[in-house]
């Protein structure tokens, strides 16, 4: 009877508490001839392009084909030494015909069961000052062939004007998925390269339940906005919901009633839209807290209370 109390509670504790991963993929065991097990990428144009062109995993440093090789234009990752990359290239006919319009694609491996609570979230980056650049998210609930991917559920642009190398975080609601069986998803680089075109960049690709901020819709606020915790007071959980109105460094901070910090809730670069996160007070005692925002220029605090 204890050993099977034990084994419940700690499937109940491992549920609650860490993320329920389907995906998740840094590209670090992969190299530039081999994607990670059960990817694969494929070229849907009728001409021959250079292989190393099509969603290549690359070191941080490398030299991308087609594009000379500087410092700020070399392959990097968002985390460890890896990500994998398409470059406009994708669009070459290597037999010497002209040609113009890359399409080209990545496919994961099968997500399996999704539930209305899962998400997909990956980072990505493209375009420089110069040159725009786009990918397409779709999603396949049959199997992994091109023409099986029906549900487009983004279309990612970056302008002419853009940053290079700016990794942005992206996160979508698989919930209209939800009962189905399996899932796959593709990132298509579907580009007319005759005159812009550069590098796409994917790391850290998510599929599941996420632990932490969750994007809410994909609306774009009109400001920037840190929104009263709800419920308030609270015991041991609430919400914190809060607004970006432009692409930009984001961090959220939780401080006790001295001014120390707590605990950092969120910190790294997020793309406009309404956020919410949800913040556990177990293990603080009883009393007034504050959560501070801070994005680009924009700071703002409010306080919130736990009762124990």
């Amino acid at each position: 009877m204890k050993n099977l109390l034990l084994i419940l509670f700690v499937l109940i504790f491992t549920v609650s508490v860490f993320p329920q991963i389907k995906i998740q993929e840094g590209f670090e065991t992969a190299d530039s001839l081999n994607l990670p097990a059960g990817w694969y990428r494929l070229n849907n144009q009728p001409f021959p392009i250079d292989p190393m062109t099509n969603w290549t995993v690359r070191d941080t440093g490398a030299a991308i084909p087609g594009i000379n090789y500087t410092p700020t234009s070399c392959s990097k990752a968002h985390s460890g030494h890896k990500a994998v990359m398409v470059s406009w290239w994708a669009s070459i006919d290597t037999t010497g015909q002209p040609s113009s319009v890359a399409d080209a694609w990545l496919i994961t491996k099968d997500a399996g069961a999704i539930t209305t609570n899962d998400y997909l979230k990956f980072w990505a980056f493209g375009g420089t000052p110069l040159y725009s650049d786009s990918i397409q998210i779709w999603v396949s609930t049959t199997d992994s062939n091109t023409y099986s991917f029906l549900d487009k559920i983004a279309t990612i642009n970056w302008p002419a004007g853009t940053i290079w190398g700016t990794w942005v975080q992206y996160s979508y609601s698989l919930s209209q998925f939800a009962g189905a069986q399996h899932l796959w998803v593709a990132f298509r680089y579907y580009m007319d390269c005759t005159s812009m075109g550069f590098c796409v960049h994917v790391d850290d690709v998510f599929v599941g339940v996420p632990v932490g901020v969750t994007q809410i819709g994909n609306g774009v606020p009109t400001k920037f906005e840190l929104r009263q915790n709800y419920p308030n007071p609270f015991n041991p959980t609430t919400n914190i919901r809060f607004d970006i109105a432009k692409t930009t460094d984001v961090r959220l901070v939780v401080y006790n009633s001295l001014g120390e910090e707590v605990k950092v809730l969120s910190e790294g670069v997020k793309s406009p839209g309404t956020y919410e996160m949800k913040f556990d007070a177990t293990g603080l005692a009883s009393g007034v807290y504050y959560y501070r925002l801070f994005a680009g220029n924009y700071i703002e605090t409010k306080k919130m209370m736990v009762i124990k």
